[in-house]
């Protein structure tokens, strides 16, 4: 024992030694003392937007410049520089509509500089323009996504996959996913208000109604729970007894429609859940109704679409394609567009079921049609985006991804916007269909589609859940 402080006298310089290295080799993996990378904003705005760029090891904070210039020779007031500590900035006090460059330095500890970092030019927003471009994917994720340029503003991670088209309403974004649980988030920065659960994955997109927010599971359940707090108010099966669910629920003037695979369109009283009517058909109902002039309108896997009187659930009429509707129809100016698997788009009178027109694709067409000032937007199982006349159902363009459209597009003020199984989000000039530019996620994006919300505070939704935006 008397021989240890010896002993620890002699060790002393080797642990110093040892300390020292570590030291060292902290400071080494803090990386070297380069120039920043500027990233693309993560938002734009009116008068603002938000730089971003890489963090570098060594740096106790950045020089960050603004210009009105690729030069740097007339630099907006309280940014030449602006020091900043952490890795993004918004840039406040802009013009509308303004073409604005910036780029950055690092500082480190000891007050020495990098040299400046490549330059990021960035145009801030006009009224007009899309803000945010919300959409699921199979990579278990939620995103939003820049309207202006496709950069991602931030990401949700669930626990399963994302087929879920979202609802947005009074400050929340509502998305269902097969981890079993909606989520109600705040649209604006990702964070998550509540989770509800709901015994089963939700392949399916929310409605909302007078408070609430309603949702159908694969288990069978159809749900209502309360918005302020996620908390179920009932949940009931559609006939008594399980059967999984692929439609999406829509509620109007005060019932609840949602189609099962048990060959029967429902409408349930949204207060208690009880049921108020059954429809039969003669197959599976995957598709979702649409509501219009007290008519629901639905596809079904028996080749046939149907419209029933909205308050009795009596046929109205039925009319069919050559094979399976799992599309959702949209009624605008009384014509009901539906896709159908037997490769086509089609026009039905939505008084009396007559055909106007079908369009032909190359493939499955499970994407819901979206119609805007006269033309039917519509994806296809052979890759493509296509844009028909909606008066003739004649060929405006076609557009090819990389992988099969089930998603359903969204028409915006700046594009069309649609999931691929290729992975990615497309936004697709209006009138010609040319590629503005594609947003990656990790995984395919499948029947999710996508939400739009603009500047001006407009939500734009495809047309599933029986929704024309």
């Amino acid at each position: 024992m008397k021989r240890f402080p010896h002993l620890l006298k002699m060790k002393f310089p080797v642990i110093v030694v040892i300390l020292l290295f570590l030291v060292s080799c902290k400071k080494h993996s803090e990386g070297p003392f380069i120039a920043p990378t500027a990233l693309p904003p993560s938002d734009i705005g009116l008068n603002y937007f938000v730089a971003d760029w890489t963090k570098i090891g060594p740096a106790a904070s950045y020089n960050l410049f603004v210009a009105t210039d690729t030069g740097f020779t007339n630099l907006v007031t309280g940014f030449n520089p602006a020091s900043v500590k952490d890795i993004d900035q918004s840039v406040t006090g802009l013009s509308t509509k303004s073409q604005y460059y910036y780029r950055l330095q690092a500082v480190n500890s000891a007050g020495a500089v990098t040299a400046y970092s490549n330059t990021i030019a960035v145009t801030t927003a006009d009224t007009m323009d899309d803000h945010y471009v919300y959409i699921g994917s199979e990579d278990e994720n939620f995103y939003c996504f820049l309207g202006l340029t496709g950069t991602k503003s931030w990401s949700f991670a669930t626990r399963g996959d994302i087929e879920s088209t979202p609802t947005m309403v009074g400050g929340s974004i509502y998305i269902g996913s097969s981890d079993q649980r909606l989520y109600s988030l705040d649209p604006f920065t990702g964070a998550m208000k509540w989770n509800a659960l709901a015994q089963g994955a939700i392949l399916t997109s929310p409605a909302y109604s007078d408070g609430a927010v309603f949702f159908a599971s694969y288990a069978g359940y159809v749900i209502r729970a309360d918005t302020a707090n996620g908390h179920e108010d009932w949940d009931v099966y559609l006939n008594g007894s399980k059967q999984l669910l692929f439609s999406s629920p829509t509620v109007v003037n005060g019932l609840l429609y949602i189609g099962g695979q048990d060959h029967n369109l429902y409408a349930l009283d949204p207060q208690t859940g009880n049921r108020v009517w059954a429809a039969p058909t003669d197959d599976t109902i995957n598709s979702s109704p649409a509501v219009a002039n007290g008519i629901v309108y639905v596809g079904c896997s028996d080749w046939h679409m149907y419209a029933f009187n909205a308050a009795t659930g009596a046929l109205i009429w039925r009319n069919s394609t050559g094979d399976s509707i799992v599309s959702s129809p949209t009624i605008v100016n009384g014509v009901v567009y539906v896709g159908s698997y037997d490769n086509g788009v089609y026009a039905f009178d939505a008084l009396n079921g007559n055909r106007f027109w079908r369009a032909p694709t190359g493939g499955r067409v499970q994407s819901s049609p979206t119609v805007v000032n006269g033309v039917v937007y519509a994806g296809s199982f052979d890759n493509h985006v296509y844009a028909f006349n909606a008066t003739t159902g004649a060929l405006i363009w076609t557009t090819a991804t990389g992988g099969r459209v089930l998603s359903s597009p969204v028409v915006g003020n700046d594009a069309v916007y649609v999931g691929s199984e290729d992975n990615n989000l497309y936004a697709l000039n209006i009138q010609t269909g040319a590629i503005l530019w594609m947003a990656p996620t990790k995984n395919a994006i499948r029947m999710a589609s996508p939400l739009v919300y603009t500047y001006q505070g407009n939500i734009l939704r495809a047309s599933v859940s029986g929704d024309q935006q």
